[in-house]
């Protein structure tokens, strides 16, 4: 997941925390969240945001999870990319 932290007021850790009851709210069990930090797109495109805030998250959910949590997520202005990849 990356972020755009660039009109967000609140903490990082109350925002990890958002993060972290939607896709519980998805039904899926959330476990280690690691923050990565802010990195440079390796291709940027907005010239007004060339980095942003990398997340990596595992959980475990059905396999509906997926697709419930890009919805949670379409409207909302500070993730600005989500990739959900199974194992």
């Amino acid at each position: 997941m990356i972020l755009d932290t660039r009109n967000y007021q609140d903490s990082m850790e109350n925002l990890i925390g958002d993060i972290k009851a939607k896709i519980t709210e998805a039904g899926a069990n959330v476990g280690e969240i690691i923050n990565k930090g802010q990195l440079r797109f390796q291709r940027v495109t907005d010239r007004k945001f060339p980095n942003g805030i990398y997340l990596q998250i595992a959980f475990e959910a059905p396999t509906t999870a997926p697709e419930v949590i890009r919805s949670k997520f379409s409207l909302d202005s500070t993730v600005n990319r989500i990739l959900i990849e199974s194992r």
